[in-house]
């Protein structure tokens, strides 16, 4: 969906307008021309803040109602009543596509009159306790973004995203600053530095707390940033006059550069609404938190408690703060461990870019149609799926049939093999309704593509449709130049058959499962295999990455092997505060982790903290011990799919389980049972007589490894290798370290290379590979020829290798290996 006009309503506090204005830009950054109204109550500083950031606002009669004293509602229902009159004609007038309400006074009337007139309508709470008008407009919501887990006892389970809490971009630029922001505030940057702020219109309690203690705070030597609100700024200017503390004390009633003063701050004081919780946590700013007691429902307590519980912040009640608040930011502020664990444990709360989740589930939901331009790539396929399950109307275009394409016309989706425009069905037509999904190996030159492009069609490549699905979860992402699929898959399986669940997006068909898309209606946990083709992994959030290689590839896009390099370290970045890098030893990279992102490695037959030993391989069978931190050990575990390149790959999928709390036996059952995926050393004949393998390895680093696994299954054997170089590009750049690994062959049969999205490059052909390789019995063929010259040989041990189209062959050669014909 593209959408040209929309409404954001809400407002009356600080934690209800920056989420607003977040969610407003989000949407402006994303679709420069579409118009935004903002619609909130008269007299409430949303009808100052909202024009002041570049929008225009509406505003309605609406105030609250008075709890204490219900005789003087009357005037309030009134005003409710003309609100809504005047809702229906904002609506009526603007026609917006859909509604964003944020909370305050004015979100209730728009949102029931959006509701009314059949205009999907989106919540975003940012509270861990819903107010009673949110709770009864969330039965009639199209989505809720919230941001807290549990939030199920308030809405339908089903309309919950856990989107995080939409903060002010700004605030992360100052990070690193602190000299700069000190000054700011004429402040010392070799003292420790107080913030005490109250929100937007002032804390009395915070006030007369702070104005009681400054002189303790000038013995202690801390210095104090002092945000009083409107209502209290006169009073705070006199007492620090009168106590002389201007040299130590910066007040004012609203603090324009809060990047600064969280920059500078080392501990914050704080109500507990919402949006600054938020803030903090994105942040990492250790906190005491008083939540206001005048609050409905008293959802500042439950706003803190979720973080107190967590180790993630100080709890003062309002009622003991005078007495407490000071000695107790006293002493914080002298303990740096306590400090640094409080800002670790808040940090890994964060939801980064909320804003831009809520904007692109937003469209998700929307959405009536999404078309796949490529639609039977194996990852592709995975995200077509996962449209198919929530009931959207799928189609696309891919160039071959194939199985999969089958299968997916199965399932549901329209699917054609001609690039043609006119075939595009009627549903997929309207760029008010349809959004296109592309894969980066289709050429820029793509008919239909250009046609949606052309019409001004929301267009998305494969890697941002996936990073905008599972930036709600905890993504577990698997990257590496090759091991990726199998590790994927292992680690969905061991977290599927444990009651840990999860969800995942993979590259390969599982075979337990006879798909590539898993779904959990029970865990926020989502396996994804993280491609770095295209640079594509760098659009996901991991909550854990783990990578199994970074040897070099793809030099047609990154053009150096350091280029290829930095790009996974620019990955290892994006890793949410709190998550962790699970990577193998030896790996050539130089991790770029944010602070409180935990470092981890495995290998074999190196110090790491994940490995294995006691290895022990024959009979068709590989078994092992997995080795944990500490000293733990997980003993005999039984390899699935029973090849050496498999232990590090299970070593690796062992590890993400047992982080994210698999057990030990449900790990050793499960690795038992895993059946492997589709095309990753895939065993086609399995007799004692004859072997056919279908392996996926298409760089030389694979190659090597699969047919020296191979090779140790089957020791004096005669092994043929039949080998199709995927790209013009790599066979160009990896020519001799091909011909090293199939060189590791009793025979060998080199096919054509298969292009995919390239065009021939002069003098590269598989030829320069064939010329190259060691061994004497070597041939080159054509895929047609084939058949005919696997008929005149004595076959024991063949192995298929490739990631072109060399698996359309798999089964017309089993065929001739087993009848002869």
């Amino acid at each position: 969906m593209k959408p040209e006009r929309i409404i954001i309503s809400g407002g009356g506090t600080g934690g209800h307008i920056f989420p607003a204005l977040s969610i407003a830009n989000a949407f402006r950054e994303r679709f420069p021309e579409i118009e935004i109204l903002f619609v909130g109550a008269d007299n409430r500083m949303e009808m100052e803040r909202i024009p002041a950031a570049g929008y225009p606002i509406k505003g309605l009669p609406i105030m609250g109602f008075d709890r204490r004293r219900p005789w003087r509602n009357f005037k309030v229902i009134a005003r409710l009543v003309r609100s809504l009159r005047m809702a229906r004609r904002i609506l009526g007038e603007f026609k917006p596509d859909f509604v964003v309400g944020v909370g305050g006074y004015a979100s209730g009337p728009l949102l029931w009159a959006a509701s009314a007139l059949k205009i999907p309508v989106f919540i975003q709470e940012q509270n861990s306790y819903a107010g009673i008008t949110n709770k009864l407009l969330g039965k009639k919501a199209a989505g809720i973004f919230v941001s807290y887990e549990g939030m199920e006892k308030f809405f339908p389970s089903g309309k919950i995203i856990l989107a995080g809490n939409p903060v002010r971009k700004d605030l992360e630029a100052a990070a690193g600053k602190r000299s700069e922001a000190c000054a700011f505030f004429g402040l010392s940057p070799d003292r420790t530095t107080l913030l005490a702020v109250g929100g937007s219109l002032g804390a009395s309690t915070i006030n007369r707390s702070i104005g009681a203690g400054l002189e303790y705070l000038r013995k202690a030597d801390i210095q104090l940033i002092w945000q009083t609100g409107r209502n209290y700024i006169d009073e705070a200017r006199r007492i620090v006059e009168q106590q002389g503390a201007s040299s130590y004390v910066w007040v004012s009633d609203f603090i324009s550069r809060m990047d600064y003063a969280y920059t500078a701050a080392s501990l914050v004081i704080s109500r507990a609404g919402a949006g600054t919780i938020s803030e903090l946590c994105l942040l990492g700013k250790p906190a005491i938190l008083i939540p206001s007691p005048n609050v409905a429902e008293d959802h500042q307590t439950k706003n803190a408690m979720a973080l107190v519980v967590r180790g993630a912040a100080i709890f003062i009640a309002d009622k003991e703060a005078e007495h407490l608040l000071i000695p107790m930011a006293i002493t914080q502020t002298k303990d740096a461990a306590s400090l640094a664990k409080l800002g670790q444990k808040i940090r890994a709360m964060a939801r980064p870019r909320s804003d831009r989740l809520i904007v692109e589930s937003i469209l998700t939901m929307l959405g009536e149609a999404f078309y796949f331009v490529g639609a039977g790539g194996i990852g592709m396929s995975a995200i077509l799926r996962y449209y198919l399950s929530k009931g959207k109307a799928v189609g696309g275009y891919d160039k071959t049939p194939s199985s999969l394409t089958e299968q997916l016309i199965g399932e549901g989706a329209l699917i054609h093999y001609d690039d043609n425009a006119n075939l595009i069905p009627e549903a997929f037509r309207s760029p008010q309704t349809t959004t296109v999904i592309y894969t980066p190996a289709v050429p820029d030159s793509h008919g239909e593509l250009n046609w949606f492009r052309s019409r001004n069609f929301t267009i998305m490549k494969r890697s941002e449709a996936l990073g905008a699905i599972t930036r709600a979860s905890r993504a577990l992402c698997v990257a590496g130049t090759h091991g990726k699929t199998t590790t994927s898959s292992m680690i969905a399986h061991l977290l599927k058959q444990s009651p840990v669940d999860c969800s995942a997006f993979l590259g390969g068909i599982l075979k337990n499962y006879g798909t590539n898309l898993l779904l959990s209606d029970k865990s926020d946990l989502t396996v994804v295999e993280a491609d770095e083709y295209d640079r594509s992994f760098l659009h996901l959030q991991p909550w854990m990455a783990i990578i199994t290689s970074a040897d070099p590839d793809h030099l047609d896009i990154y053009g150096t092997p350091e280029a290829y390099r930095q790009a996974f370290e620019q990955f290892t970045s994006l890793i949410r505060p709190g998550g962790c890098l699970i990577m193998k030893q030896g790996v050539d990279i130089s991790p770029r982790l944010q602070d409180d992102v935990r470092l981890y490695t495995y290998s074999i037959g190196e110090e790491s903290d994940f490995g294995a030993d006691n290895i022990r391989v024959g009979g068709g069978e590989i078994i092992f011990d997995a080795i944990l931190p500490d000293d733990g050990r997980i003993s005999d575990i039984h390899l699935g799919v029973p090849v050496r390149i498999n232990i590090e790959n299970a070593i690796a999928a062992i590890a993400v389980a047992r982080l994210n709390g698999a057990g030990d036996e449900d790990i050793r059952q499960a690795m038992a049972s895993f059946r492997g995926s589709e095309r990753r050393f895939d065993f086609h004949i399995k007799r004692d007589d004859l072997v056919l393998i279908d392996d996926y390895a298409h760089h030389p680093a694979e190659l090597q490894a699969s047919i020296s696994s191979v090779r140790e299954l089957y020791a004096g054997r005669k092994i043929t290798g039949i080998f199709q170089p995927h790209l013009y590009s790599r066979t160009r750049d990896f020519a001799d370290d091909f011909a090293a690994a199939l060189s590791l062959l009793d025979e060998l049969i080199l096919l054509d290379i298969y292009p995919a999205r390239e065009e021939p490059i002069p003098g590269v052909s598989s030829l320069i590979i064939f010329d190259k390789v060691a061994i004497p019995n070597k041939v080159l063929c054509t895929k047609e020829q084939l058949l005919k010259e696997m008929a005149d040989r004595t076959n024991d041990i063949v192995i298929m290798l490739g990631a072109g189209d060399i698996d359309r062959l798999v089964e017309p050669l089993k065929h001739l290996l087993l009848n002869g014909k």
